[in-house]
């Protein structure tokens, strides 16, 4: 079992502790899967493989009732699917902030909205010297313009950029990202996206 799902298959009171505390997942496409079935998703679950997909709408169309699922239990789904790009889940529109200005967590107004879907397309990227810590590196990005209360969208745009650095890298990790000077952070449109 991979770790993602772990907080949910455990004791009782410690997966209704991660079903309240928990409010933020980064899951790739395989994870999202564990986690969806961790949390008893009632319907057949694909065991397609990422490149063997046809379509990205092939992929979209399976990543749909997954990520929506999983929704109704986290607040804020961002399921990375590699050279594809990014999904993210929320019951809200992208527009909302995920803190404040202060940095405090602004939760999701009302729990019984239905979950949003947005596809953000990944980037080419033109040299790729290493893929391991991407989606870390991804995942990194994305908090940190969270936290500085970036939109949706903005916090995608860095994420991107963040990963792009990653995979530029001969390490996990890249020596050097960027700064708050970094187009990704001046932009204010963010990454474009599609709703599906």
């Amino acid at each position: 079992m991979r770790i993602a799902a772990r907080p949910y298959t455990r004791s009782t009171p410690m997966a209704a502790l991660a079903r309240q505390v928990i409010k933020f997942t980064s899951p790739n496409l395989y994870e999202l899967r564990q986690l969806a079935q961790a949390l008893h998703y009632p319907g057949p679950i694909a065991t397609t493989m990422l490149e063997e997909y046809a379509t990205v709408d092939d992929l979209l169309a399976d990543l749909k009732p997954l990520g929506a699922y999983v929704n109704t239990t986290i607040d804020h789904v961002l399921v990375t699917l590699g050279q594809y790009g990014v999904a993210v889940f929320r019951r809200c529109p992208e527009t909302v902030p995920f803190f404040d200005a202060v940095g405090k967590y602004i939760p999701t107004e009302v729990a019984s909205r239905p979950s949003q879907a947005r596809f953000y397309p990944g980037r080419k990227q033109p040299e790729i010297v290493n893929v391991s810590g991407a989606g870390d590196s991804f995942t990194s990005g994305f908090i940190v313009a969270a936290i500085a209360g970036r939109s949706e969208a903005g916090c995608v745009a860095v994420a991107f950029e963040a990963a792009g650095c990653a995979l530029k890298a001969r390490g996990a990790v890249a020596e050097r990202y960027f700064d708050k000077t970094h187009p990704c952070w001046t932009d204010d449109a963010g990454a474009s996206y599609r709703s599906f």
